[in-house]
Parts: structure tokens; C-alpha cells; sequence
């Protein structure tokens, strides 16, 4: 093996080091930016009104993808529908929350806590939590 063919094949060495370097990398940026979020809304029970059902799922839907004025509108009329739904006042909680008001996220935390129903998702999040801190 001459110099040449020396140089190229530390060269291919060096730049698959870097390839799988960046791929770390990538993949514990994702990871981490995942982790932030691991509050997700909450579907309804199976019991709950139909037209309030349809309009959280879609809320859902919408929230997942990331379009949370839509979401927050799709909850919004959930709510319209039943207002008793601890899980409702969450998933318009997190919309709030991820629309940076925090004072009306407050406002549907403190509600959701409300009407929980006993419901441990609701109970045991860290978000809820963290907007509730020295608030009764």
C-alpha cells in the first residue's frame, strides 16, 4: 500500500467516525428533546358524551401533530359539551401550556385537579404539579 492509498483509507476511517459521531448525537438530541414533553392529553372514558368524546379525539389528534391552536379549539369544544371532565380541563391545560399562557393553563389545572375523578394520569403529572406548586 503506497501513501496515497494510506491517506485515503485513514480518510474513509475518519469521515464513518464522523458519520456515526453526528448519528450519536442526533439521536440524543431527540431523546432529550422527547423527554421534555411527556405530558400527553388524555383520551375520555368510554362512558363520557358522545359529541365531547368525538371532540377531544380530534383535539388529540391535532395536539399530537403539534397544532395546538387547533387542538385547544377542538377541546374547547369538548368542553362545550361537558364540563365535568377532569381529563377535558387537562388536555386544555396542556394546549395553554404549550401556547405559553400559563395563567389560563393554571386556571385548567386547578380544574382538571377539581374534577379528576380519582383519575391517576391527572393526579401524578409532574406538569400539574409543577403549575399547582404552593397553589390550593
Amino acid at each position: 500500500m503506497n501513501q496515497k492509498q494510506s491517506i485515503e483509507v485513514m480518510e474513509n476511517y475518519f469521515q464513518e467516525k464522523m458519520k456515526t459521531t453526528l448519528l450519536i448525537l442526533f439521536l440524543v438530541a431527540c431523546i432529550f428533546s422527547c423527554a421534555k414533553d411527556l405530558e400527553s392529553p388524555l383520551i375520555l372514558p368510554v362512558a363520557a358524551e358522545p359529541s365531547a368524546k368525538m371532540h377531544n379525539d380530534a383535539g388529540i389528534l391535532h395536539y399530537r401533530a403539534g397544532h395546538y391552536e387547533d387542538a385547544l379549539l377542538r377541546f374547547m369544544q369538548a368542553y362545550a359539551a361537558d364540563k365535568t371532565a377532569g381529563e377535558i380541563y387537562f388536555n386544555i391545560a396542556l394546549a395553554y401550556h404549550k401556547r405559553g399562557e400559563t395563567e389560563k393553563a393554571l386556571e385548567n389545572f386547578q380544574s382538571a385537579r377539581k374534577y379528576a375523578d380519582g383519575n391517576p394520569k391527572i393526579l401524578a403529572s409532574p406538569l400539574l404539579a409543577s403549575y399547582l406548586k404552593g397553589k390550593n
